[in-house]
């Protein structure tokens, strides 16, 4: 197991990471159909391929597709008027207004009206489609926050439900054989998975995909490994039972910081200041507990009874042993 008692250990986990993969995964090619009237597909495209915010500033010259992403535009999806057939030609369809009717059968239309607008029409087509995330965010702007949000919330969640199994484990020995987790690679995992975030944030901002680029974003995070390891590994110390859940606390904050941090500056090309990641982590950490009650009782069906009774009796008092916020939770700093 690599060690993060150096830089060394660090480039160990980082070089563990399927970076090829996760550019691979970016890069595939998404074509997109928009049927109905000719004018507003216009409109639609350009809501498509400029980020969200920047329609007005940006001439309609500017729109670019990258990485063989392809929009093509129909008046119906009627066969008879050219609409393909087969139902795999497209990776999306989308029914801007009128343009679904005669459609194939076999044909998934995702119709913006009816689904209730825009946003609602993107939030389900990332939830229908979650293996297209990556490639449709990189090469389709309108998709990126809400991936990058779906992104920072599933790897915060991982964190946190890894914490807490690694925290039963270390609390109770002898539900260890419950849990196929070895307790001693937490923050080996914890850092894998942050590190893993930070790339496929890129990936969809349209940034090179690989370790040497992206240094600048997943070096800090070796630094905050100790600062939450540090406090996790006392407050074990002090009250085992409720200790795991106040790590998991750290963990879910920890990793919603070091993803929204990432995500500013892609977004934006700055970096945070220090009192603006403090308040961030803040924010994270006062969120996490309905997260990680939620993430608790759902494990609490896979335990031994007694283990889960002593989980629902003492996670009422995390509140009284929330830490202070970190010093060390600078991911991105000047």
């Amino acid at each position: 197991m690599a060690k993060l008692g150096r830089a060394k250990g660090f480039w160990d986990i980082l070089k563990k990471i399927s970076v090829a993969e996760i550019a691979q995964e970016a890069s595939r090619p998404i074509s997109i159909a928009l049927v109905g009237d000719p004018a507003v597909r216009e409109s639609i495209k350009r809501q498509l391929t400029i980020p969200s915010g920047d329609q007005s500033l940006v001439p309609d010259t500017s729109i670019k597709l990258i990485d063989g992403a392809s929009i093509r535009g129909f008046d119906s999806a009627n066969v008879e008027t050219g609409f393909p057939a087969h139902p795999d030609v497209f990776d999306i369809v989308i029914d801007i207004g009128g343009g679904r009717e005669l459609a194939p059968e076999t044909t998934v239309i995702y119709s913006i009206s009816e689904l209730g607008g825009w946003n609602a029409a993107l939030e389900r087509i990332l939830d229908d489609k979650p293996q297209l995330m990556l490639p449709l965010a990189r090469q389709f702007p309108a998709f990126r926050t809400i991936a990058a949000q779906r992104i920072i919330a599933e790897t915060a969640n991982a964190n946190a439900q890894f914490a807490l199994l690694t925290g039963v484990t270390e609390a109770f020995p002898l539900t260890s054989w419950l849990l196929p987790v070895n307790s001693f690679s937490d923050i080996v995992v914890l850092t894998k998975n942050q590190s893993m975030m930070v790339l496929r944030l890129a990936a969809i901002y349209g940034k090179k995909v690989d370790v040497q680029s992206r240094i600048k974003e997943l070096a800090p995070i070796l630094g905050n490994a100790f600062g939450w390891r540090a406090i996790a590994r006392e407050l074990m110390g002090v009250v085992p039972v409720v200790g795991f859940l106040v790590r998991a606390m750290i963990a879910y904050a920890g990793t919603v910081t070091v993803g929204r941090t990432a995500q500013f500056y892609y977004e934006t090309g700055e970096l945070m200041s220090a009192a603006q990641v403090r308040r961030l982590y803040q924010d994270a950490y006062a969120n996490s507990k309905t997260k990680v009650r939620a993430l608790a009782d759902g494990l609490k069906k896979r335990k031994a009874k007694t283990t889960t009774k002593r989980i629902a009796s003492d996670s009422d008092t995390i509140t009284a042993l929330v830490p202070k916020p970190l010093k060390d939770t600078e991911v991105i700093e000047k």
